[in-house]
């Protein structure tokens, strides 16, 4: 297990896993797409250009987005606030954009803990810089599909952070759309 600094587990390095090597930026990426047409800095000029093609077919796909995003917000915020959940496995992130789960539970709740898994690449590398929570709490990332939920539940990041006997709310929000057949 690597060092924790602010919380949150520090044992994975873009640059030493590869996934550096893998970052596409010339091409557009759904996450950043994402992030762009919910008013997010985390994007290049080619993934505005498809946000603002897809908001040219689509043109509620914004106000879809924003739905989703205030759906988990108002989950979690209720989850943290109204039932004591402190553990949560967030899977399919949603990061880059902000706020993100973390921040919304422990804005009210500090000393939750967070899992989030995505196997993303891009989201990877966003992950480490965008994760600043609290100091009471804690918060890891595990790069693992959504698919295989054995290395999910297996994983030294999930056992180091979540305690699987009290409860944990688990949030798969806006992923399903990803799943190729």
């Amino acid at each position: 297990m690597g060092e924790t600094r602010n919380g949150i587990s520090q044992q994975w390095d873009p640059q030493s896993s590869g996934i550096a090597a893998r970052l596409q930026t010339h091409r557009a990426h759904g996450a950043r797409v994402y992030d762009y047409i919910l008013g997010g800095k985390d994007n290049y000029i080619v993934d505005r250009e498809v946000g603002d093609a897809s908001l040219q077919i689509w043109p509620a796909l914004r106000v879809h987005m924003q739905e989703g995003r205030a759906f988990m917000h108002r989950s979690a915020r209720y989850l943290a606030t109204e039932k004591g959940i402190r553990q949560f496995l967030d899977i399919g992130t949603g990061l880059p954009t902000s706020p993100n789960l973390h921040e919304t539970v422990q804005a009210v709740a500090p000393t939750s803990r967070i899992v989030y898994v995505d196997n993303d690449p891009i989201v990877l590398a966003h992950a480490r810089a965008l994760m600043q929570g609290s100091s009471e709490g804690k918060i890891s990332y595990l790069d693992a599909d959504m698919r295989d939920p054995e290395r999910i539940i297996n994983s030294p990041e999930l056992a180091a952070t979540l305690d699987l006997t009290q409860p944990v709310a688990l949030t798969i929000i806006s992923v399903v759309h990803f799943i190729l057949d």
